[in-house]
């Protein structure tokens, strides 16, 4: 009878071992640091127009360049290299729709801008590597000039409401 009762422990002392080798294992998997998300994430900002205690609209802005800097990380790849490129998420309270194009409000870096503001498909699989995506928002990629100085100033501006400025660093390094 004690032989059993001992044999029964040591099973149960060496199943539980067994699992946490496996919980471990499936634990490394989910705390894997993903570099396009950690960076993205390190050069993502939020602005608000908001008037009367109420957002008016949203925007989410991610500058990519610091991101895919290094072609060798990246999963997915995103050239760079002819401007300063910026993911875009506009949230525009009460439209139907939320258009840069449409609703008076706009962007610039610097003072300058866009060159090129395109939508980006919601298939896209950039937008599935990026933090703080949502369904309700409207993607673009904006592309600037190249701008000298190591600070970026995007400024979201409503032609009705005002404004809000995001500041980036070009050498946003990565600290660990």
């Amino acid at each position: 009878m004690y032989r059993r009762i001992i044999l029964l422990l040591i099973l149960l002392l060496l199943s539980g071992c067994l699992k946490s080798e496996m919980d471990n294992s499936k634990l490394s998997k989910l705390t894997k640091r993903n570099d396009i998300y950690y960076m993205a994430l390190l050069n993502t900002k939020k602005a608000q127009i908001i008037a009367s205690f109420e957002t008016k609209a949203l925007l989410i802005a991610t500058y990519l360049n610091p991101i895919f800097r290094d072609k060798n990380r990246c999963s997915i790849c995103f050239d760079t290299s002819n401007g300063e490129y910026f993911l875009v998420g506009l949230f525009i309270n009460g439209a139907r729709e939320s258009k840069f194009n449409k609703s008076g409000y706009s962007i610039a870096l610097n003072g300058v801008a866009p060159e090129d503001l395109k939508e980006v498909d919601r298939d896209d699989p950039l937008l599935k590597e990026m933090p703080m995506v949502n369904n309700w928002s409207s993607y673009y990629i904006a592309k600037f000039p190249k701008q000298r100085g190591d600070i970026l100033k995007l400024i979201f501006k409503s032609d009705i409401f005002g404004e809000d400025i995001l500041e980036f660093k070009k050498s946003l390094k990565e600290s660990k």
